[in-house]
């Protein structure tokens, strides 16, 4: 369900950011997408699904919450600065077990590539970024739309678009120091039972956006029905998280050298 959104200033750069839940731009892409607004950027958010597998900490019916997830994602996008949000549609599914018909695993991926080149032929964005397709964070969703996205970013390079694509995710130095405090906090999280994070060395680009962590703050609040995967840890890990993005760019290829510190070139 789109947001109202003034006509854009194409003299903007324009950021779509594909996720597949609400509350995955800001859990996860938060620093990325407050640097991109702080740099003048139009963002535009894309969540595969409404979420509505998660937990649910609102209190209300269980058969609501996918609107309910939506209109998080629209407050949260607002308090990063976000332009637009959107939902493709898609089941969301689940953490393990047999994906439902109609979610996004079960799904034929052809069909998500689809909805993602609609959405880009549709914005034709400057910049694009997605979640990490070899599943470094362990869910299933985060994979298969980090995957599509891609090879329809390919597609829309292909044809000519002078298009830049990235990869989040989180450095694996980063996530051993969250995943001892998670240890002790709550050690029956099924994130424990994964090795997550790609090797720090994968990274191209470090977004600093340590002067925003206080907009990103405000947009996890939105995320009521849900738990912040930074609550109960120290201020120093959640500021590393909050303040910092690492990303990896696959358009146009890496060729080396230092990290880059911003998506537009």
């Amino acid at each position: 369900m789109p947001t109202a959104s003034a006509e854009p200033d194409r003299r903007r750069p324009r950021v779509l950011v594909v996720v597949a839940h609400p509350d995955d731009e800001t859990f996860g892409c938060g620093a990325a997408i407050a640097h991109a607004v702080g740099e003048g950027a139009e963002v535009v958010v894309c969540s595969a699904t409404a979420g509505e597998q998660g937990e649910d900490l609102s209190g209300g019916p269980s058969h609501d919450l996918a609107r309910r997830r939506t209109a998080e994602l629209a407050a949260a996008g607002a308090a990063l600065g976000v332009g637009r949000t959107t939902v493709l549609g898609f089941g969301d599914s689940g953490w393990d077990g047999e994906p439902a018909p109609g979610s996004l695993c079960a799904v034929p991926f052809t069909d998500v590539v689809r909805a993602v080149a609609g959405l880009l032929g549709e914005l034709v964005p400057d910049v694009v970024v997605t979640m990490d397709p070899a599943g470094s964070d362990g869910h299933r969703d985060h994979a298969r739309i980090g995957a599509a996205t891609t090879v329809a970013t390919r597609q829309l390079a292909g044809a000519g678009a002078p298009v830049r694509l990235y990869h989040w995710f989180l450095p694996r130095s980063l996530m051993d120091d969250w995943a001892r405090h998670m240890a002790s906090l709550d050690p029956d999280s099924v994130y424990l039972g994964t090795e997550m994070g790609r090797p720090d060395a994968d990274t191209t680009t470090v977004l600093d956006a340590r002067r925003h962590v206080a907009r990103v703050r405000r947009a996890i609040v939105r995320h009521a029905s849900q738990r912040s995967p930074y609550e109960g840890i120290p201020g120093e890990l959640e500021e590393a998280f909050l303040g910092t993005s690492h990303l990896r760019r696959v358009i146009p290829a890496w060729r080396g050298g230092p990290p880059e510190t911003s998506l537009f070139g």
